[in-house]
């Protein structure tokens, strides 16, 4: 499952980096292109808001049993501070809580050593039927 987030289509194509993965935590890199930027070069935060969905995946993939499939229903960003576009950001995702059927995390936003954004994210944990 972790290739589908950071190896194939739109976290290959935004230039996603796996930084770290463990129990509960995913961090992720990216360099923003040029086609991500406003008309005054600072980065979309519409993309933003969008990157931040693998770091969260990647959090609770520790805890995703075979046939379990972790679905967004509500996500909350507050983006604290123009977001600059010609920078490497980094995307921390935190595993909060997991029951049977739900999953809260929360995904920090960093670059140049400050905090741009913070994002709560709950998760449906359906069963993939094939």
């Amino acid at each position: 499952m972790l290739d589908t987030a950071v190896s194939t289509g739109y976290g290959l194509w935004a230039g996603v980096e796996l930084v770290e993965m463990g129990d509960g935590v995913g961090r992720v890199a990216f360099t923003p292109r040029v086609e991500m930027l406003t008309p005054w070069g600072t980065l979309n935060g519409g993309v933003l808001s969008s990157l931040v969905e693998i770091p969260a995946f990647v959090a609770l993939l520790s805890t995703i049993e075979s046939g379990e499939l972790p679905v967004t229903n509500d996500i909350f960003i507050q983006h604290m501070r123009p977001l600059p576009g010609d920078t490497r950001y980094e995307l921390t995702g935190t595993l909060i809580r997991r029951s049977r059927t739900m999953a809260w995390l929360e995904v920090a936003a960093r670059t140049r050593g400050e905090s741009v954004s913070l994002v709560r994210i709950t998760k449906s944990i359906i069963r993939h039927v094939a």
